[in-house]
């Protein structure tokens, strides 16, 4: 007969060994007593939109000024312009490679022609496909002035006419091709860009 010592340990042997093989599972919620959160996605930021408003050229005038400090290109331009429809995403692109270094870009089409029973604000459907198409979302103006007033204002003959204004407010410099005899001398965006750039220097030194 087996002593009780030896039957107590073999009873007991084979739930030690069941004890000590078992791999010891990684802490969970209960067993720290924290509550695990999941991070929360980080919300992303609204499109810009695309806007447009309706201003006359003094308006105009003003919100270039309201800018002084930094370099403003301002885009004359009109949907029945061919050479205004090519060049205009050169404007675009500028906006998006120098807006966080001080560049302000304003396009104002010269859409407007006046008619006394359709005002400048029923053009804005003419106008904004178009600059939605390129993603223009700076500072869009549709002149409150009909064309022919705004020429004569801007002592321009027709458009396209980019205006760039320095940081004291003082035209630099207006590309148009009112002088030009072929397309191959008409401005280009990268005119503009090459005076933009010279600018910015200027103001860093």
């Amino acid at each position: 007969m087996k002593p009780l010592r030896h039957i107590a340990l073999a009873v007991m042997l084979p739930g030690l060994l069941a004890v000590g093989c078992a791999k010891p599972s990684a802490p969970g919620p209960s067993d720290t007593g924290e509550a695990t959160v999941a991070p929360k996605p980080a919300a992303a930021a609204p499109p810009k939109e695309v806007t447009v408003r309706v201003l006359d050229y003094e308006g105009i005038r003003m919100l270039v000024e309201s800018q002084r400090g930094k370099v403003v290109v301002v885009d004359y331009w009109a949907t029945d312009c061919p050479p205004c429809l090519k060049e205009f995403p050169g404007l675009v692109d500028l906006d998006r490679q120098y807006a966080d270094q001080g560049v302000v870009c304003v396009s104002v089409s010269l859409d407007y022609i006046g008619l006394p029973n359709k005002p400048a604000a029923d053009y804005i459907p003419q106008v904004k496909p178009f600059l939605e198409k390129f993603g223009a979302t700076f500072d869009n103006v549709l002149a409150g002035d009909d064309v022919d007033t705004m020429l004569e204002k801007l002592k321009l003959g027709s458009p396209p006419a980019v205006y760039v204004y320095a940081q004291d407010g003082t035209l630099a410099k207006r590309f148009d091709n009112s002088s030009v005899s072929s397309e191959e001398d008409a401005f280009t965006y990268a005119d503009v860009e090459s005076l933009v750039v010279e600018l910015l220097a200027a103001n860093h030194r």
